[in-house]
């Protein structure tokens, strides 16, 4: 025996299929009824969806413009930093180029009297504040022969080996200077402090010295020949007790970055 259930289905389903096919006002217009419902129920939600599936694309789409803009950056630092490098080769080529024209143009002058030597360390070990130079009595070198650069006075030579030599720079303690200043009348002893600067000594308060002034090898100390620059003034203290004044004084070189200097012969 057949299922009644299936029999009810296939009854009803042949009852509305009869109906629409013949469109009865009363069946059509509870369609009707019965659609614009589930479009007022579901219609919402659809909507809902659609909204949900636009804002899930606006976030994907955002992450993506996202992820390209920090390659972007990424890229763009990279390149930054590069130019900045090559900006600071050319700038150190161009320090480099002036220097060694300086010293071209200071070896030309007295092309007689210099020798040129680089520096190649610093001698830790001796009594003296030293840097070592790669000319010796190879080159004709001897002790006390006065070391310099284009800017200035550097020291003397301590020490003379075969191919080396050992230069006790200004800022030695002990080191001494008989110097003048500039243009003036002015002399003093220019001394060592082991430190960055240098004291001059033995300039009497009522003397004129004043920050700024130039001083210059007077060459009567028996060591230095006459007329290089040493260093300029950064601090006249006249306050405290003495006839001298507390003059502290920047040497032109600094010591700790040289690379090449010139060895006066005479």
């Amino acid at each position: 025996m057949k299922n009644p259930v299936i029999i009810i289905t296939a009854v009803v389903i042949l009852v509305i299929s009869f109906f629409v096919y013949t469109e009865t006002s009363f069946f059509v217009k509870g369609y009707v009824k019965v659609k614009d419902g589930m479009s007022v129920l579901v219609g919402p939600a659809l909507k809902g969806v659609s909204t949900a599936a636009s804002g899930v694309g606006y976030v994907f789409q955002t992450y993506f413009n996202l992820v390209g803009a920090k390659k972007e950056n990424y890229e763009l630092k990279r390149h930054v930093e590069d130019l900045q490098v090559q900006n600071q080769k050319l700038a150190d080529m161009e320090r480099e180029n002036k220097r060694l024209k300086n010293i071209l143009a200071f070896m030309q002058q007295s092309s007689n009297t210099l020798i040129a030597a680089r520096v190649t360390g610093e001698d830790l070990k001796n009594w003296y504040k030293c840097i070592i130079v790669d000319k010796g009595k190879n080159a004709g070198l001897k002790e006390k022969m006065t070391v310099v650069t284009a800017r200035g006075l550097v020291g003397q030579i301590v020490e003379v080996h075969q191919w080396h030599s050992k230069v006790m720079v200004i800022n030695d303690t002990n080191s001494s200077v008989d110097v003048f200043l500039e243009g003036k009348n002015t002399r003093g002893i220019l001394e060592g402090t082991g430190q960055t600067t240098l004291r001059l000594k033995y300039v009497r308060k009522t003397d004129e010295a004043e920050i700024g002034d130039k001083l210059v090898t007077s060459g009567k100390d028996g060591v230095y020949p006459k007329g290089l620059l040493v260093g300029i003034i950064t601090s006249v203290v006249s306050k405290r007790a003495g006839i001298f004044a507390d003059i502290d004084v920047m040497p032109y070189n600094d010591f700790k970055k040289l690379d090449e200097v010139m060895i006066v012969k005479k």
